[in-house]
């Protein structure tokens, strides 16, 4: 006899397909479940190596953790809301090994190990409808291991696979001319490797600013390349020089937009991320031009087939709550507690949002950065899903990093938050150790 519980695949055992996993472990009276990971460990992104290219299995690296990372938002308010970090005493922005140590506490607590098969490589997902009008999802994987194939059929498909994994190269003129080591951020690991070198970083994002923060402590130069309107120069070491976008390369000559020239060494391409889904059927209409997904309802339901699910699209956001709030969204979704739109009405809402944003100026590629508009979106979902949204003391926190990130960026991860209440906190400043 056929299962009458809802069957769910989730894709990636990152902090998104843990809390997801979270909140249909709660419920397994109408839930089954089956969580794939293609590594040998869950966290995602937070699972430090030193390796850069390949695994074990041929497969490219996932996780892009470099080994002196630190959150840069502090963990009072990174917490997933139900599961608050154990030292309270320790530093707000904290190295990934406290995060990676907490995302495991987090699945022993909940106990999410027995639904979690690790190993295992999702190698299709195609959606099929049935003569009721129904659409199931048969999902094809592969043990790692065995190298045996599996396919079984699910009710929905929740896609945690995180977009943090390939890099987005562009292409410069005469860049095969280089003749030093170039690097995109996912592989850069230790800042010693530059040591007397004459580094240019191309992006100068979180993890662009960051990086170069760390290079310029052992190269001999860097050239933080950007087209940002805003300069960074008391900020930054003596030996980091801002230079405008490169236009190309000859050999180890750049040359930059305004026609400056540098010689350099080695290159590191700081320049953001692709969302890609490798496994999903090609009946499924995803597009991913100029990193935005769609067509996406509320950054998480596909239009077209409302039981699958991507977590985590938003960016600029706190993303450990976004996902806890996602997650219970999507449940509330399957049980008919939030009931959708049509297909025509939510694509229609879709496009109208979009033009919105884009005649107020935003690019295509940044609709996906909520910052300011992340809380309305969490009380919209919450509201409708009927759970908490975030304490107002969140969004205090949040805004008051980015105060101090903005005033000066190498010093703003050294400030101590504690949380009194919903509303208040308290704020200390911390000598670096």
């Amino acid at each position: 006899m056929p299962s009458s519980k809802t069957r769910i695949a989730i894709v990636g055992g990152g902090v998104s397909g843990l809390v997801v996993a979270r909140h249909v472990v709660a419920k397994l009276d109408i839930y089954s479940l089956m969580l794939f990971e293609q590594t040998d460990q869950i966290g995602g992104t937070w699972v430090y190596t030193d390796e850069t290219d390949l695994d074990k299995h041929g497969l490219l690296i996932h996780s892009s953790m470099y080994k002196n990372l630190r959150t840069n938002i502090p963990k009072e308010i990174m917490a997933i809301p139900d599961f608050p970090f154990q030292d309270s005493e320790g530093p707000s922005f904290t190295h990934h090994r406290v995060i990676r140590e907490y995302l495991m506490a987090y699945a022993k607590h909940f106990n999410l190990h027995p639904y979690i098969k690790l190993n295992t490589l999702v190698k299709r997902a195609e959606p099929e409808t049935t003569r009721n009008g129904r659409t199931l999802w048969t999902v094809t994987y592969q043990s790692l291991e065995t190298k045996v194939e599996t396919t079984k059929t699910f009710d929905a498909v929740v896609l945690c696979n995180g977009h943090y994994s390939v890099g987005r190269v562009p292409h410069i003129p005469g860049i095969e001319s280089f003749r030093g080591r170039r690097v995109h951020s996912h592989q850069y690991r230790v800042p010693e490797t530059y040591a007397g070198k004459r580094v240019c970083i191309l992006g100068a994002s979180w993890s662009g600013i960051d990086i170069a923060l760390e290079v310029s402590q052992y190269a001999a130069k860097v050239y933080l390349s950007h087209n940002l309107p805003e300069q960074f120069d008391s900020k930054m070491s003596s030996n980091v020089e801002q230079r405008p976008g490169v236009e190309s390369v000859r050999g180890n000559m750049f040359t930059f937009r305004d026609g400056s020239t540098a010689e350099v060494d080695d290159f590191i391409f700081c320049t953001g991320y692709k969302f890609t889904y490798p496994f999903m059927s090609t009946k499924v209409e995803i597009r991913t031009d100029d990193d935005h997904v769609e067509p996406i309802y509320k950054h998480l339901v596909h239009i077209d087939y409302t039981n699958l699910f991507f977590m985590g699209l938003p960016a600029l956001v706190i993303p450990f709550p976004c996902f806890h709030i996602q997650a219970q969204y999507v449940l509330a979704i399957l049980e008919n507690r939030v009931k959708l739109p049509s297909p025509q009405q939510m694509r229609e809402e879709f496009e109208r949002e979009k033009k919105s944003l884009l005649d107020q100026g935003i690019p295509l590629r940044h609709i996906n950065k909520l910052k300011d508009r992340q809380w309305a979106y969490y009380d919209e979902m919450a509201a409708a899903a009927n759970v908490p949204s975030l304490a107002p003391v969140i969004k205090k926190i949040m805004d008051h990093v980015f105060q101090m990130r903005d005033a000066d960026f190498t010093t703003y991860k050294n400030y101590q938050y504690r949380i009194i209440d919903s509303e208040n906190f308290s704020m200390s400043y911390c000598k670096p150790c």
